[in-house]
């Protein structure tokens, strides 16, 4: 019987041997998780010749300072003495803080899509110290730059995480060697995000992101009731948002885009329980939930162009949200003169940067950066008349309530020479940057001391009240050893 059984499985075997070798086919081993390390050493030695708003170690300089010696506010010039100008004086500095350091991984799937991940960081602190000083902020300590995981499909890909802002575009974004990485013309963040693109053709692709603030840094500049702009933010329970439409081939990437923003200042009010009027104090008085919210609106245009001897890069950006990207303007804020309720008001802003960079050598590389910006005035002028009295305040960078002034214009003009050998590069760069301020628009009396009827928020050219242009020449020194 036993030998019948040993007789009959050998000839099955035989008879099959798919069968056979099915059963003895070892398992595939599961994909190889891969991770690998890079980044860059780097080290920065600038000359300043006026002083800046600067972050950390002075490394990130974004506009030159105002005049400190301002005249009364009937004055149309500056003191005849420019040496009173505290901001009229050189710097010189020295800085590591850039150096970064990235884990990249990969090499496995997961819902039938290619699995990757990026973890950065740097040494560049999330606070600063003083404006115009050294120390006294997170320098030194290590930030989160990058985190994200990305889940690539044949068409598409869904990427969740900390990651650029949709307006920075990692594929064409300035080179300059000062960190400022083109800002405040260039929209400079990392922001927490779903990011969904899709491929409509070989070289188009439709891109939508929900996005929102983490880092202060990285949020709605100003003072608010509910306090920082990732406060501001989050009470709105809308999250910010893009879409753009892009095209790509070999020497070609472009795409226009449309961004919102909301925030919420204030989400708490007292109302007079019988005339129904805001901001009061004392007996009839009830605090009330208003959760006012500002809606912002952002436009924007890219392209490069790349050939064998060239790169040619263009950005602007249009719209009404910058500080949130280490840009400037803001908002305005009051109260209105019947009811009491906060009322805002957006300023609009243009932004714009080119550069040319020759590529023919692959050891010298000249280059220029060029940038502009303009301040709009506000989406609508003030009527001062319905403002209430000593309520009218605004939020945001390069505009103070407390001096009345804001920036107009800035040009930068920014030329650098880079040399490559191996793993190292070292360049050097001179950075011009003028920047024109004034009094806001419809806060400074005529010559008969009577205020315009409306507050329009910009500096202007035909109503330009005590003019200064500041201009900062930047010499910098760069050297990075990448890994």
């Amino acid at each position: 019987m036993i030998k019948t059984v040993i007789i009959c499985l050998v000839g099955g075997a035989l008879a099959s041997p798919q069968l056979f070798a099915q059963q003895a086919k070892p398992a595939e081993p599961p994909a190889e998780q891969k991770v690998s390390l890079y980044g860059f050493i780097r080290n920065d030695v600038y000359f300043n010749s006026r002083r800046n708003l600067d972050l950390r170690d002075g490394v990130l300089n974004l506009y030159p300072l105002d005049a400190s010696n301002l005249p009364t506010r009937t004055g149309t010039s500056l003191s005849a003495n420019p040496n009173d100008d505290a901001n009229a004086i050189s710097q010189l500095g020295y800085s590591a803080i850039v150096t970064r350091l990235g884990v990249k991984i990969g090499g496995i799937t997961a819902f039938g899509a290619k699995a990757s991940g990026i973890l950065e960081t740097d040494f560049f602190g999330i606070s600063n110290g003083a404006a115009g000083t050294s120390g006294g902020g997170t320098e030194n300590l290590l930030r989160l730059r990058h985190a994200y995981v990305a889940l690539d499909w044949t068409k598409s890909q869904l990427l969740i995480g900390q990651f650029w802002n949709p307006n920075f575009i990692p594929k064409c974004f300035p080179g300059t060697a000062n960190f400022n990485t083109g800002i405040p013309f260039n929209p400079f963040s990392f922001v927490p995000q779903v990011r969904y693109t899709h491929k409509l053709g070989k070289a188009m692709t439709a891109q939508g992101m929900l996005f929102g603030y983490d880092l202060a840094g990285f949020s709605p500049a100003g003072t608010f009731a509910v306090g920082t702009g990732v406060d501001a933010q989050k009470l709105t329970g809308i999250p910010s948002f893009s879409t753009q439409l892009g095209f790509e081939n070999k020497k070609v990437l472009a795409s226009v885009g449309i961004e919102g923003n909301a925030i919420s200042p204030r989400v708490t009010d007292t109302q007079n329980a019988s005339s129904g009027v805001y901001g009061g104090t004392g007996t009839g008085n009830v605090q009330r939930n208003i959760n006012t919210k500002i809606l912002t609106v952002n436009f924007l245009a890219f392209a490069k162009l790349t050939s064998t001897n060239t790169t040619l890069k263009f950005h602007t950006t249009y719209g009404q949200s910058y500080t949130q990207y280490v840009g400037m303007g803001g908002f305005a804020e009051y109260r209105d003169a019947t009811t009491g309720e906060w009322k805002y008001e957006a300023q609009n802003q243009l932004n714009m940067w080119g550069e040319f960079i020759s590529t023919s050598s692959k050891k010298v590389q000249p280059a220029i950066f060029i940038g502009y910006l303009k301040n709009m005035g506000l989406a609508n002028a003030i009527d001062v008349n319905k403002v209430k009295a000593g309520t009218l305040a605004f939020q945001g960078r390069g505009i103070s309530t407390a001096t009345g002034r804001t920036f107009d214009d800035m040009l930068r003009i920014c030329p650098r020479l880079d040399f490559y050998s191996g793993k190292m590069k070292i360049s050097f760069e001179y950075e011009l940057s003028m920047m024109k301020w004034a009094d806001i628009d419809g806060t400074v009396p005529n010559t008969e001391g009577i205020l315009p009827s409306t507050v329009s928020f910009k500096a202007g050219t035909s109503t330009l009240a005590r003019p200064f242009n500041a201009t900062n020449g930047r010499l910098a020194a760069v050297m990075v050893y990448n890994f």
